[in-house]
C-alpha cells in the first residue's frame, strides 16, 4: 500500500525538478551582447560565417528573402532542427535549401552561427551591424 501511496508523490516531485531543469536552461542564452550590438567573440565569428554563407539568401539581417527570415525561424524551432537543416538542407514551397554538411567552416561554426541567429531572434541584438566586444 506504501508503494502505490509513494509512488505518484515520487513522479510529482521528478516532473517538477524535470520542469525546473527544462524552465533553467530555456534561459541560458548562447551568446552575449552589449550595447545592443557588441557581440562576444564567438557570436561575432558567427556573424562573420553568416555573412559568408547565409546572407545571400536569408538577407543581412536574417530577415529573409530568397530564404525564410531566421531572425523569426529561430524562435519555432529548436537547436537540434536547426542544425540538421544546415547540414542536411530542405526542400520549401517556392525552392531548397542545400546541405552545408560537407563544408567544413559552415559544420565547424554551427554553434557560433545558431548564437548570431538566436541573438537576432530573441532581439538581443537589433537590425545594426555588430562590432566585437572589447
Amino acid at each position: 500500500m506504501k508503494k502505490n501511496i509513494l509512488k505518484p508523490s515520487v513522479l510529482a516531485i521528478m516532473a517538477s525538478l524535470l520542469a525546473f531543469s527544462a524552465f533553467s536552461h530555456a534561459d541560458d542564452k548562447p551568446y552575449t551582447v552589449t550595447d545592443g550590438h557588441a557581440l562576444d567573440s564567438e557570436t561575432f565569428n558567427g556573424y562573420k560565417l553568416y555573412r559568408n554563407w547565409c546572407a545571400r539568401c536569408h538577407g543581412t539581417v536574417a530577415q529573409g528573402m530568397v530564404g525564410p527570415n531566421l531572425a523569426e525561424s529561430l524562435n519555432v524551432i529548436s537547436k537540434d532542427e536547426f542544425i540538421t537543416t544546415v547540414a542536411k538542407g530542405k526542400m520549401g514551397q517556392i525552392g531548397m535549401m542545400p546541405g552545408w554538411e560537407s563544408n567544413a567552416q559552415v559544420m565547424e561554426g554551427m554553434d557560433q552561427i545558431y548564437a548570431y541567429l538566436k541573438a537576432r531572434a530573441d532581439g538581443a541584438i537589433g537590425e545594426v551591424k555588430p562590432t566585437k566586444a572589447k
